[in-house]
């Protein structure tokens, strides 16, 4: 029996709400979206910044005497470093948060930019002890500092690889993971 006093709101709520059509987003996960989306458009301005240093150094070594075959290496260089970076990041759709699809549609669009910019990384780093190399040959008199630079360089570019492929392995995770949950949300969906 019901008293008059009797408080009936959260059962007419809970009567009344619809249930929702897709799970909750996850608010943690579109955080590491959003971290990733910045990192990724400042990492390709400071690429992008970096070939104008590159054109500094060529513009360096031109004036310390560098032979032509190796200016034109250098901007060779440049150049390929420049559209391998604009290469990595082709087919970017944006930040998509709307639904849960779009997220993981999102998330794996950013695992597969990020996969392809280690590749260009680990590219473009030996196409960096290439290019010092030929600058360094192309010096009229090369000093034993300069070779000094030289192997420093090149061990500094043999770390930076193993960082590049080390992304690519964990880009390669993430990807596998977020195309598990996009077929997973399908059968879902099919399901239904």
């Amino acid at each position: 029996m019901t008293r008059p006093d009797d408080d009936w709101t959260d059962l007419t709520q809970a009567w009344t709400e619809t249930p929702d059509p897709e799970p909750r987003l996850d608010a943690g996960f579109i955080r590491s979206l959003r971290r990733r989306d910045r990192l990724a458009r400042l990492n390709f301005w400071a690429e992008m910044g970096g070939g104008v240093v590159v054109l500094g150094v060529v513009g360096w070594a031109a004036y310390r005497g560098l032979s032509l075959p190796a200016l034109a290496t250098g901007v060779v260089f440049v150049l390929f470093a420049l559209g391998l970076t604009l290469w990595s990041r082709r087919g970017d759709p944006g930040l998509l948060t709307e639904t849960p699809e779009a997220v993981l549609r999102s998330a794996l669009a950013q695992a597969r930019t990020g996969y392809r910019w280690a590749l260009s990384g680990v590219a473009v780093s030996l196409a960096a002890m290439v290019f010092s190399i030929v600058i360094l040959i192309g010096l009229r008199a090369p000093d034993p500092e300069d070779w000094r630079l030289l192997i420093g360089l090149g061990a500094f570019l043999l770390i930076c690889i193993g960082f590049y492929l080390r992304h690519a392995r964990r880009c390669r995770r993430r990807m596998a993971a977020h195309q598990a949950a996009l077929e997973a949300l399908h059968a879902e969906d099919d399901r239904i």
